[in-house]
């Protein structure tokens, strides 16, 4: 019940002021345990099967924590695929330890089951006893676990909003059965389907003779700037942000960083978040974001595309992975690359995964094909995948590419060796793309962005050993930098020409100066800022609440004045309403986007 939490006594201080919330994490194993009983008649067998199950549960869900800032929750379930698939990265000592641990719970259940004997026990009293079982975990279900108001109610150690701490004071198996139950997406408080069907219905035609810049986004798979730090130094080292930093100090480009959903993982919402113009946040639901998107989305792509532009996709990893197959298409990719059609994993891997130079050829080529080919404009849109975790031994034996004035043992060096190795990697390839468009006599735009921060499997230590402001449970200000990563819009001399100053543009459309939004901003405002004459009211009035609150995270907001708050006025909080309505609009009643 205590297996994550570090706070024993504060947690324990919390059950006695409510026992209830022991009893309902403890209700669902006697179950269990009555049921494999009923079913097999064999008790020691049936406490040993429900052992291995939590205690497996309790497991991941403290790996979980640890690498990404989130608990196990059901929908994880769905992503045994994926999960699989990561698998196979990581180093064979840890796949062999997995091993180890399967095969000896396998073990230990067959040799329950043989050596339990049976007790002796007449089918009228199993099937009444089955039956009883069965009936009261279904009344448990409904009249407990997912009563919304009786969870809500229980005290929560520290910040109520990081889902972590729900778990660690209400137990791993009562959050998980109450994660389990607002799975089900319901239309919001005050919907109504024909008020944002009017709002999508207007009168609108397509620039005639308008020229579009080439834009060319990407999102780095766990890139951020670490290495900014003062207890890190690369005297004698490469510099990992060296060509990164040379695109942000141009007068061409505009910086800042984006809050994304996650922590340490869930890349699928970030693009979600920065394609579509909305926010996994507001979903409030576990599940990926994708998992909503069943059919055309009028989102950036498909914006894009209205005006002229060609659209395509680019990820070296499996199709089916987030099911970005279907997923891309619906989001207005005429043009989609994965692994299985235009990648060789043997020959272009590195570190598990295909690598920064040939994801970078599959950009310049295509761009480049296109320029050759085509009168239109291109957007391609790229998701990178090199440097996704584990960091263990990622790209085998490396010697330190750092020095630090903070004391770190052989495994964390390592791991930063690791992990920056790979942000060089992508940092060469950053630079490599800005030489092809700075020497292009078409316009082009970059923008590339981070999809979360690294999830080491020593979870947050990095963080506090090398004193980043970074605490989910600490100011707001350090509650958000859990979720941000780095960003810049670049623009050539050719796309400047066509569409005037970044930097001035930037102004007149009131963005912050230090370019802290968030991420479910970030698409809507190169839209704005490059394609003039775009159609979507609901991503116009995503810029107006931009202007407004460049950041809308779950509990806190940040106003024009790079003010943090929590509390917004009545205004600002009809327009949040209506942005969160219209997405429910957009995913389940839209019929012809």
């Amino acid at each position: 019940y205590l297996i994550t939490t570090t706070q024993i006594l504060r947690v324990g201080w919390r059950i006695v002021q409510a026992p209830m919330m022991l009893a309902w994490n403890i209700l669902p194993v006697l179950l269990c345990i009555l049921l494999l009983f009923f079913t097999t008649r064999k008790f020691f067998f049936s406490v040993s099967a429900t052992a291995v199950v939590f205690f497996f549960f309790a497991v991941t869900d403290r790996i979980k924590v640890i690498m990404r800032q989130e608990p196990l929750v059901p929908t994880d379930l769905t992503l045994v695929k994926e999960t699989l698939a990561i698998l196979k990265t990581f180093p064979p000592y840890q796949i062999g330890l997995i091993g180890l641990m399967l095969a000896a719970f396998v073990a230990l259940l067959v040799l329950s089951f043989v050596k339990a004997k049976k007790t002796s026990l007449p089918p009228v009293p199993r099937i009444i006893g089955l039956v009883l079982v069965i009936a009261c975990a279904f009344g448990a279900n409904q009249f407990i676990y997912a009563d919304k108001a009786r969870y809500d109610a229980y005290p929560t150690v520290d910040n109520p909003y990081f889902q972590v701490n729900q778990y660690n004071t209400k137990g791993m198996i009562y959050s998980f059965l109450h994660q389990y139950n607002i799975t089900k997406m319901t239309a919001p408080e005050g919907y109504s389907k024909t008020y944002f069907a009017n709002l999508e219905n207007t009168q609108w035609t397509a620039p005639e003779n308008k020229e579009y810049p080439h834009i060319i986004m990407i999102m780095g798979e766990a890139f951020c700037d670490m290495s900014e730090n003062p207890h890190l130094n690369f005297a004698g080292y490469r510099d990992p942000l060296k060509n990164w930093k040379a695109i942000c100090a141009s007068d061409n480009a505009y910086i800042g960083h984006i809050v994304v959903p996650n922590f340490g993982g869930g890349t699928s919402n970030s693009e979600y978040d920065v394609l579509t113009g909305c926010a996994t946040r507001y979903l409030d639901n576990p599940l990926p974001s994708y998992n909503f998107i069943h059919g055309d989305f009028d989102g950036m792509p498909r914006q894009l595309q209205k005006l002229g532009y060609e659209t395509q996709s680019i990820h070296p990893g499996y199709a089916w992975f987030y099911n970005r197959q279907n997923v891309y298409p619906d989001l207005g990719f005429e043009t989609c690359y994965f692994l299985e059609d235009s990648f060789d994993l043997e020959t272009q891997g590195y570190g598990g995964y295909i690598n920064e130079v040939v994801t970078m050829d599959k950009i310049i080529d295509t761009l480049d094909t296109h320029i050759k080919e085509k009168d239109s404009p291109l957007f391609s849109f790229t998701v990178t995948i090199q440097n996704h975790g584990p960091y263990e031994k990622h790209y085998g034996t490396l010697p330190a590419n750092f020095s630090t004035d903070v004391p770190l043992d052989e495994n964390q060096t390592d791991l930063l060796t690791q992990y920056f190795t790979g942000v060089i990697d992508a940092d060469e390839q950053i630079g490599r793309l800005k030489d092809y468009a700075e020497n292009s006599d078409e316009p082009i735009v970059l923008v590339y962005f981070g999809d979360h921060l690294p999830g080491f499997s020593n979870g947050m230590e990095f963080f506090d050993l090398l004193d980043y402001p970074i605490d989910a449970n600490g100011t707001p200000a350090e509650q958000l930098a859990v979720y941000e990563t780095p960003y810049f819009i670049w623009q050539n001399d050719k796309a400047e020409a066509l569409c005037g100053n970044i930097r001035t543009k930037a102004a007149e459309m009131e963005l912050p100066e230090n370019g802290l939004i968030s991420s479910q901003f970030l698409g809507t405002t190169v839209l704005e800022m490059f394609a003039e004459g775009y159609e979507s009211p609901l991503h116009q009035l995503n810029n107006q609440l931009r202007k407004e609150l460049p950041v809308c995270a779950k509990n806190i907001y940040v106003d024009a004045d790079g003010n943090y708050t929590e509390y917004l006025s009545a205004k600002q909080q009809e327009t949040v309403k209506t942005l969160k309505n219209w997405q429910y609009y957009k995913l389940f009643d839209d019929k012809n986007p």
